[in-house]
């Protein structure tokens, strides 16, 4: 089964408490004497996120029937895809699965708002920042977004072939 979408007149989870984090792909020993020996035990880093969602009661009723209704998540089983925001790359789709030790839960009502939390993985953390990890990198900001200028032209359609000018 493909994955389900997050529908998309629901609210996203609120960027003030999600984290990312990833899983170590090394295994360290300490020698006892010496420098830590590090090893690779893995190219696949798991990625994860804590995220909590805030929904008027409206929007709390179509999320719990979401997650729960089989036509839907099938009370978390199925992956489903959403948008979250990575930081500075900004929101990228990512296709998502609710942990077993963080399965959604309502944390709590006040008044008209309902919060619920959660933990998800992604199958495989997609950034588009990725293919472009040398220009990020290396050219500080301004420079990495001349290159867009000179691919792309400038945005307000001025001539695409010339160069900004440095104020």
């Amino acid at each position: 089964m493909s994955a389900i979408p997050y529908p998309d007149w629901l609210p996203l989870s609120q960027k003030a408490s999600k984290n990312m984090s990833f899983q170590v792909p090394f295994r360290e020993d300490q020698p006892a004497v010496g420098s830590p020996i590090y090893e690779i035990l893995t190219t696949d880093i798991a990625t994860t996120w804590t995220l909590t969602w805030i929904f008027t009661r409206e929007q709390e009723r179509a999320f719990q029937q979401w997650l729960l209704s089989p036509n839907y998540l099938n009370k978390g089983i199925n992956w489903f895809t959403m948008l979250v925001d990575l930081g500075g790359s900004g929101l990228q789709q990512q296709e998502l699965h609710f942990t077993s030790d963080g399965f959604p839960k309502q944390s709590s009502i006040d008044g008209g708002a309902v919060t619920w939390t959660g933990t998800v993985i992604a199958r495989q953390l997609y950034n588009s920042d990725d293919d472009y990890d040398d220009i990020i990198v290396e050219l500080p900001p301004p420079w990495y977004t001349f290159l867009d200028i000179i691919v792309t032209g400038y945005p307000d359609d001025r001539d695409p072939e010339s160069l900004p000018r440095v104020p």
